[in-house]
């Protein structure tokens, strides 16, 4: 009988120590979608001040990375998880290392504001580099609900949704090209977005990551994005015919 109950309280320990390990990336989560907002903020109100905050707040980042990554390595250490619990915690750990990538992005679009600043480029911000912001920070909150619920239907669609973000960027980037051209003294400035419209992409590209991870932990092995996407496209159309 006290083997049992010490089984037990192990178990339940264990348990809490999930629930702060899910709690922390929830937190860092929230910091980073925060700091893509600002960043981009930045951009469009050219604002040297608020381009600095994000540069500096992505040593908090770099460090809720940091304990996050000591808390999996710990837990594995302690309590010898079973499969699942194991998978629960490594898939953690790849979404941490994603989550850490994209408050890198947004901390590199903040450089860059300061860099045109210093340069005293002017340079307009196009409508579709707006558009390109507000679907990543969909994407980044989307995985995040994902990641809070367990919700698999949620994050095969981010997988989904980073079609969207890849042919916004192509138009982008043919627009900037184009513009280079037409006024090569205005290309440094036009270079730098060019940068920043890149940097959204690849923040899309880490949701799309995290998605995958999110998937891989709830069905149990690993799925590529490409199987995802037929899989819901194939689900898609089912759907249609049957109405």
């Amino acid at each position: 009988m006290g083997e049992r109950n010490k089984n037990m309280s192990q178990r339940i320990n264990y348990q809490k120590e999930l629930e702060n390990l899910h709690q922390s990336m929830i937190r860092m989560g929230s910091d980073v979608e925060e700091s893509i907002h600002l960043a981009v903020l930045a951009l469009t109100e050219n604002d040297v001040e608020l381009a600095t905050k994000v540069i500096d707040r992505d040593d908090i980042i770099d460090d809720q990375e940091r304990k996050i990554t000591q808390e999996c390595i710990l837990l594995i250490a302690r309590q010898q998880p079973v499969a699942s619990d194991l998978r629960n915690i490594a898939a953690n750990m790849k979404l941490v290392t994603d989550l850490e990538r994209v408050a890198d992005h947004a901390e590199d679009i903040a450089e860059h504001v300061v860099f045109l600043n210093d340069k005293n480029y002017s340079v307009v911000v196009p409508h579709d580099v707006v558009k390109l912001t507000e679907h990543t920070l969909k994407m980044i909150h989307a995985v995040l609900d994902a990641y809070v619920e367990s919700n698999l239907d949620k994050a095969k669609q981010i997988v989904m949704m980073d079609i969207r973000v890849n042919a916004l960027y192509g138009k982008l980037k043919k627009y900037l090209v184009r513009q280079m051209k037409l006024d090569p003294e205005g290309a440094p400035a036009m270079v730098e977005m060019l940068l920043v419209c890149k940097h959204l992409e690849r923040i899309g590209d880490h949701a799309k990551n995290i998605a995958e991870w999110i998937v891989y932990f709830i069905e149990g092995e690993y799925i590529t994005s490409s199987e995802i996407r037929k899989e819901v496209e194939s689900n898609e159309k089912g759907r249609g015919s049957s109405e």
